[in-house]
């Protein structure tokens, strides 16, 4: 197996096919990832809101091009604290290197420092780099203006939030796949309340998910209200 994750993050199975989608932005970042190998850009940079769906295109990038035995690493940087700038060091020698949430190590020096080393490796070698971060370069707070200024050089694409009904796939699939005792028909009636952005709504189908286990009761739109609560 060529590709690496970080140990406590190992065995996530995300693909392409499984990131739904409706808008044409998001057909031009899924393109533009998957050509990556094919165009003389290094770099690509992603930003979009919390629950976009950053991680799971990275893992989806990974898990595809390790399949045309490509090298590659997923570094999440909400967990910097846990390891060093040193980490970092030699990984310019993977085909794709995925930094997941750089904006977390924005502002620190000795970080920002090393990722400065990184993508000028980076940019004069074959190696190719994709970022995630909740906003855009240009308005992140970069202490190292050389910093800001390699990552401003690549392809730099924002992820779209997305209609009702893509998200009400994104809902029927986390059902599925964690066998939550749901009726499928409480995510249409989730859109209906308030709280509508994907956060709030994932966090609601676990909560409803993890309440069917604990009273081996199934969860119909009825019950919502009363649950959530």
């Amino acid at each position: 197996m060529n590709q690496l994750i970080l140990t406590y993050q190992k065995n996530v199975k995300q693909t392409f096919d499984s990131f739904y989608y409706n808008s044409s932005e998001n057909n031009q970042v899924l393109n533009s990832i998957k050509n990556i190998f094919n165009d003389n850009n290094s770099q690509i940079f992603l930003w979009g809101e919390n629950c976009s769906g950053k991680s799971h295109i990275l893992y989806s990038a990974c898990n595809h091009f390790d399949k045309i035995n490509k090298k590659c690493i997923y570094l999440p940087m909400k967990n910097y604290k846990k390891f060093s700038s040193d980490i970092l060091h030699g990984i310019d020698k993977y085909d794709l290197v995925c930094i997941d949430d750089i904006d977390y190590i924005f502002g620190l020096d000795e970080w920002e420092k090393d990722f400065f080393f990184l993508v000028n490796k980076i940019i004069s070698s074959s190696s190719k780099i994709i970022y995630t971060s909740s906003s855009n370069i240009a308005v992140s707070k970069i202490n190292l203006k050389d910093l800001h200024s390699r990552i401003s050089w690549g392809l730099i694409l924002k992820i779209c939030d997305e209609d009702d009904l893509t998200k009400e796939k994104i809902l029927k699939k986390i059902i599925s796949d964690k066998e939550y005792n749901v009726s499928t028909n409480v995510c249409s009636y989730l859109l209906k309340r308030k709280n509508r952005d994907l956060c709030s709504l994932i966090k609601s189908i676990h909560k409803l998910g993890l309440y069917s286990f604990s009273t081996n009761k199934k969860v119909n739109s009825k019950d919502v209200s009363r649950i959530l609560s």
